[in-house]
């Protein structure tokens, strides 16, 4: 089943993807073209309270070109540890700060064409922060009871696949 790299041919480097296409040589000699995405990965939190409430984001998305419901997320600073990314996104994000913060899931978003791979960290032990969005961010936050983010899951509410897996987990989840 393995796709043995032929060539590699770099399309684009931006700040955060790139793209590349390969050319391999499927097992049954064939030679095919993979486009993909190059991403440095991201980690997810899925912040709850202590009454069972998730922290949740609004905020406008461009490939969407829709305001979205989501967990906080972001990129891991080059030298961080995905932990201390997880908690520095949380607090950037939401205004929280975990007292408690583990990692629960690992996968990969798109494999198909991406080489992203999320992390998913559960947050507890909340404090009440501030946020420190970076310039381009305008997020607000809400809280809602695991309960209801399952019925806006169910009902299409919630249409971001990393919120869809943090709710599914919190559901899950047994403190």
């Amino acid at each position: 089943m393995f796709e043995k790299t032929l060539k590699q041919k770099r399309i684009y480097k931006g700040r955060i993807v790139g793209l590349r296409e390969d050319t391999v040589k499927l097992i049954n000699g064939a030679v095919s073209k993979r486009e993909i995405v190059e991403h440095p990965g991201a980690v997810a939190v899925i912040a709850v309270t202590k009454d069972k409430k998730l922290v949740l984001i609004r905020q406008f998305r461009k490939a969407a070109e829709k305001v979205l419901l989501e967990i906080p997320a972001g990129l891991v600073h080059k030298g961080e540890r995905d932990i201390d990314g997880a908690r520095r996104e949380l607090t950037e994000e939401s205004g929280y700060k975990a007292g408690k913060i583990r990692r629960v899931f690992v996968g990969y978003s798109s494999p198909g064409y991406s080489t992203e791979l999320m992390k998913f960290f559960i947050a507890t032990d909340l404090k009440k922060s501030s946020q420190h969005c970076d310039f381009d961010e305008i997020i607000n936050v809400k809280l809602y009871p695991i309960k209801q983010c399952m019925k806006m899951l169910r009902s299409g509410k919630i249409r971001d696949n990393k919120t869809a897996i943090g709710i599914l987990m919190a559901n899950l989840w047994k403190n």
